[in-house]
This record gives structure tokens, sequence and C-alpha cells, in this order.
């Protein structure tokens, strides 16, 4: 999913997501996946200037009338603002003209730091959404074991993508046990730095008041970690975690925050001597942000009163 970046936040080894590598380019229309271009302002010290450069996220559409999409917070992290209208400079993608940007609510990065249940934004436009897009509600009760992840995010060598890309994933709590996401057999190949990743693993639990806010999905299959597995990744940021009920009618739960690469290649994990793609292309552990949780609904209720447009189902 944006570029939080392994570092989603500049701290600890986490990457922003970007899109679900080895997922399944899809319509637009059909998960109402719009991708976020961010002129970010970055210090530039060779100028000692501050520089514009853009960075590239995903969002979910959650309302039509006016047009309202969902991403994450650390997107806007370092936006340019307009000077009139005080507003984040974004662009939006959705396959069709999209109106004017009217309004963002977000929580500001320190308090994302302190919390990542708040890593959350919600975008009001100045119009309804472009024809053929439908809004997909938010979920405000879930028990599904099975979650359509969707971003624009790609891989060290994946082209730019005209399209979001999906994939279906179980998914599981935050609070699972570590070896769920880096199993034992790679403890008795290299205990050192399965302990490293455990300590790394363990530390988001500092920058989270309930863990029960993350879902997670991870890469495992036969207590083994799968390359080829589809996982959100750099630019998947913001992106939905769509489930469908009984009765076909799609919502989403959550949308993608952050992932936890391995930060080094290892002789010892035969994965990394199979395949030469970059750390980014490694992701072990990928988190969404509930939107049930109280810090969701209480920057909704800040966005509604501007006017957003939030459909939500139980």
């Amino acid at each position: 999913m944006g570029k939080m970046i392994v570092f989603f936040v500049g701290w600890m080894i986490m990457h922003p997501a970007q899109a679900v590598i080895f997922g399944e380019p899809t319509s637009v229309q059909q998960v109402s996946t719009g991708q976020l271009i961010v002129d970010q302002l970055k210090w530039h010290g060779g100028t000692n200037s501050f520089v514009t450069l853009q960075d590239e996220c995903s969002s979910v559409v959650v309302g039509t009338q006016p047009l309202t999409i969902i991403t994450v917070a650390h997107c806007l992290r370092d936006a340019k603002i307009n000077p009139q209208t005080r507003i984040p400079v974004v662009k939006l993608f959705l396959g069709k003209p999209v109106p004017a940007l009217r309004a963002a609510l977000y929580n500001r990065f320190n308090e994302v730091e302190q919390n990542l249940a708040s890593d959350l934004a919600v975008l009001v436009f100045d119009g309804n959404a472009p024809e053929g897009i439908n809004a997909i509600p938010v979920i405000t009760s879930f028990n599904e074991s099975f979650v359509l992840l969707c971003g624009y995010g790609r891989g060290g060598s994946d082209p730019k993508l005209a399209q979001p890309s999906c994939a279906d994933k179980r998914v599981m709590s935050a609070e699972d046990n570590f070896y769920r996401f880096v199993p034992e057999i790679y403890e008795q190949l290299d205990p050192l730095l399965h302990l490293q990743f455990r300590a790394q693993f363990l530390a988001k639990r500092a920058m989270i008041r309930s863990t029960s806010a993350l879902l997670a999905v991870n890469r495992i299959e036969n207590d083994r970690y799968q390359f080829h597995q589809p996982m959100p990744t750099l630019g998947d940021s913001g992106g939905p975690w769509i489930v469908s009920r009984a009765n076909g009618q799609q919502g989403v739960i959550a949308v993608t925050s952050f992932i936890e690469t391995f930060y080094r290649k290892n002789k010892q994990w035969p994965f990394f001597k199979e395949h030469p793609a970059p750390l980014t292309d490694f992701p072990y552990a990928a988190y969404g942000v509930r939107l049930d949780t109280a810090e969701a609904q209480a920057l909704f209720k800040r966005a509604k009163m501007e006017r957003a447009d939030i459909e939500t189902m139980q």
C-alpha cells in the first residue's frame, strides 16, 4: 500500500505498503479502489531546501454523494498543503475524472506514532463519484475468515499498474503467535536472525493501544514461507480489505497500514536463495487498520460534519 516505508514510519523495519504483488489485475469499478498520488514536501540536504516529490498510495470509495474515500493517515504525513484551501495536494485516479478535493480529515503523525489504530484518513470531494463507481460500505461487525486485498503497490520489477491488483487472503489477528509469521524451522536455521525479527514483531505492540484494532495476513503455507503468495507491498497503503456477505454484498473492514519485511537476506533461509528480488518483495506480515474501532468511528464522525458520505453495514 504508500510510502510509509520500511519505515512506515521511518522507525522500525516497517514499510509502507504499495500494491498486492502476485495479485490479479481487477477492474477499478469492481472493487472501487483508487490510486492516490500525493505531493510530498521533503527536505533536500544538498540544496538546503524543500523539494516536491510524489508518493503513491491506495484508497477505497465508501460514499458517492459526495465522493468520499478512505485511506491511511501516514500517506499524508509530509503532504504539500494548498495555501488557498489548506488541504493536501493529491490526485485521485478512479479510471474517470473526479471532482476536486474539498476536505481531508486525518490524524497527525504524532498520534499515529502513539497508536496505529489512528492511521486513517477520510477525503471528501466537491462533487459526486464518477458514473460506474459504487461505494463499498464500511463493515461494523466482522467474522469472516478471508478478505480480498486490493491496491496499486507493485514489486521491484513490476510495471506501473493501470488498475488495482487484488488477492484473497486468510485473515488473522495481529495478536497471533509470531511463529505464524516466521515459523520455527527458520529459528532452527538461524536463531539470531529469528530473534531479531521477533523483537521487531513485538515492538508494534508498543505502538497500538489494542492489537485487536489490527488485522493481519501472512505468506506461510505448510510451515514454510512461500515467496509467490500474494502480499501487500510498497504502494498498497490505504487499499481496502474487502469481505463478501452471504447476499453477495461487499463491505470493507480495514485498509492496509503497513508491512513488515526482512531487512537482510540470509543464506540459511532457502527462499532467499531462490529469488533475486529486492527485500521489499519479501514481506512476512501485513497489517490492516480496522474500521470498526473507536478511533475510526471518531474520525468518521468528524468527517460527516464535513458532509462526508460514509455508508455502513452490519
